[in-house]
């Protein structure tokens, strides 16, 4: 009786189509501490915690059901709320500012159009200047204050699916939107993230765009050669939009760097790359005054920038041009940083 109900309750957050009985035996084991053991099994480091609050609330029968019952999938706003996703029309063309550190992320797509209808919303003119920034001129121990860009959070809040659902679930807009409901507004942020992800990478670049926390993990260890991974991210939003002075300043030793930033799909996604000569380094920051502590972020800074588009924000506000020097952001805490354990 409780498996036929548990059918019938699932079949109003999705539109299925059953071809087999049900089966009795359900568990109702959350897919979360799936996900934390596979971190576990692969991380050498303990999962931040804005990751931990983007663990899937489904059950693993949720996904049992799906996978092997051949369902057809479509999210509904009942189910949408179920898996914790956003869907309708609650996303605003501003959710990817230009200020934001995944415009660094899409070097490789930055001014270009979409389409004829859509422009890329990363408008220069309204960019933060102190988005990027050079080394030599902001990382000093004990210099002058640093100014800290906007490093909250700007998408809405989503879980990750379990990846038993996110494989089925193809990146472009056609099969994205039929699956999960999507506004006006909503659909041209998604087409704005799947063009980033779909375009062809620069020179020397190895990219993905993870629709799970199993494929980033398993996309980092692809692009690093090795299965030993360490995760670093920037430990809050403390101090931003400040100026703070730097009092410890740590480069880490690692010959290749995967960068994720935080992407908006109706589920927790990310755009990860990994470029070549590329510097990574955690940056404790006081108060200028008191000498109390703020924040520790990370910093990464991109050496070669020879490949990167002329047009790039970053060299608007370095007065550069591509290849006459580096181009660092700060990460938020929902970026990650993907190294080796050498130890």
């Amino acid at each position: 009786m409780a498996c036929c109900w548990f059918t019938t309750f699932l079949a109003s957050l999705l539109v299925v189509v059953y071809t087999s009985t049900c089966a009795c035996a359900i568990s109702t084991t959350p897919f979360s501490s799936t996900q934390i053991k596979f971190w576990s099994e692969n991380v050498q480091n303990k999962m931040p915690t804005p990751i931990l609050k983007k663990l899937s609330p489904l059950t693993q029968n949720d996904c049992d059901l799906y996978t092997n019952n051949n369902v057809k999938f479509s999210a509904d706003s009942r189910f949408c709320s179920m898996a914790k996703l956003s869907c309708g029309s609650a996303v605003l063309e501003s959710s990817l500012r230009p200020d934001h550190a995944l415009a660094a992320a899409y070097s490789n797509a930055y001014g270009q159009v979409i389409s004829s209808n859509i422009q890329l919303a990363l408008d220069q003119k309204n960019a933060d200047p102190f988005s990027f920034f050079r080394i030599n001129s902001t990382l000093k121990i004990n210099g002058n204050p640093v100014h800290i860009p906007n490093l909250k959070d700007s998408l809405p809040g989503r879980a990750f699916l379990p990846p038993q659902i996110a494989s089925k679930i193809p990146l472009n807009i056609k099969d994205i939107t039929r699956l999960f409901p999507a506004g006006a507004a909503t659909k041209q942020t998604i087409e704005k993230t799947l063009y980033y992800c779909n375009a062809a990478a620069i020179k020397g670049e190895v990219k993905s765009c993870p629709k799970s926390l199993e494929e980033m993990i398993d996309f980092s260890k692809s692009a690093l050669g090795g299965n030993r991974l360490i995760s670093l991210t920037s430990k809050s939003t403390q101090g931003s939009n400040t100026q703070l002075t730097i009092n410890n300043l740590k480069k880490f030793n690692a010959d290749k760097i995967v960068a994720c930033h935080e992407a908006f799909l109706p589920f927790a996604a990310y755009f990860c790359h990994s470029l070549p000569s590329t510097s990574l380094y955690s940056v404790d920051l006081v108060e200028p005054k008191t000498g109390a502590p703020v924040n520790t972020l990370v910093a990464i800074c991109h050496m070669d920038t020879s490949a990167w588009p002329e047009n790039h924000v970053a060299f608007k506000i370095l007065k550069l041009r591509p290849g006459q020097g580096e181009a660092c952001h700060w990460f938020t805490q929902l970026d990650l940083a993907w190294i080796l354990h050498t130890e």
